[in-house]
């Protein structure tokens, strides 16, 4: 293993952003994937697909503008981010089923599917964030003494 390189200093400054647009890319063409294999279960399901397609896009938009307001700040706040990030998300996405469910002539068995595997699908991506501000960024220990237990959290 090689010990990781110094920071630079401003280091939330230096967004993975080819490793995000090749994600994004990734997002998306699943996406349209998932949209043209919906084609074989029928009107209904095309319909629902492209709904719970609407709702997931919102939903993740309005995720990393969460991300992206935090974004800057230091490890925990970005964190902080990703966590407000996925109770919004799942917050509109709850909206958005009782909305689209009750109201619309949506199939919602159809419905309910499509917007779980677009719904993982943001989960991964928010997932593999979190773990790169973790992976890159460094962790200061306050005391060596305390190895992380039950007792040292307790006592």
């Amino acid at each position: 293993m090689t010990p990781k390189q110094k920071q630079r200093d401003p280091f939330f400054m230096l967004f993975p952003w080819g490793k995000v647009t090749g994600l994004l890319f990734l997002l998306v063409f699943g996406a349209m994937i998932v949209y043209r294999l919906s084609e074989t279960g029928g009107i209904d399901a095309h319909r629902a697909c492209l709904a719970a397609m609407i709702a997931a896009g919102v939903c993740g938009g309005v995720g990393l503008y969460a991300i992206g307001k935090t974004w800057g700040r230091g490890v925990y706040w970005v964190l902080g981010g990703v966590m407000i990030a996925s109770a919004i998300r799942l917050l509109i996405g709850g909206a958005g089923v009782a909305i689209i469910t009750f109201f619309t002539e949506i199939h919602r068995s159809w419905f309910v599917l499509f917007l779980g595997i677009y719904y993982m699908a943001f989960v991964a991506a928010d997932s593999w964030f979190a773990l790169w501000v973790l992976r890159n960024s460094e962790w200061k220990t306050p005391d060596e003494t305390k190895h992380g237990n039950l007792w040292d959290i307790v006592g």
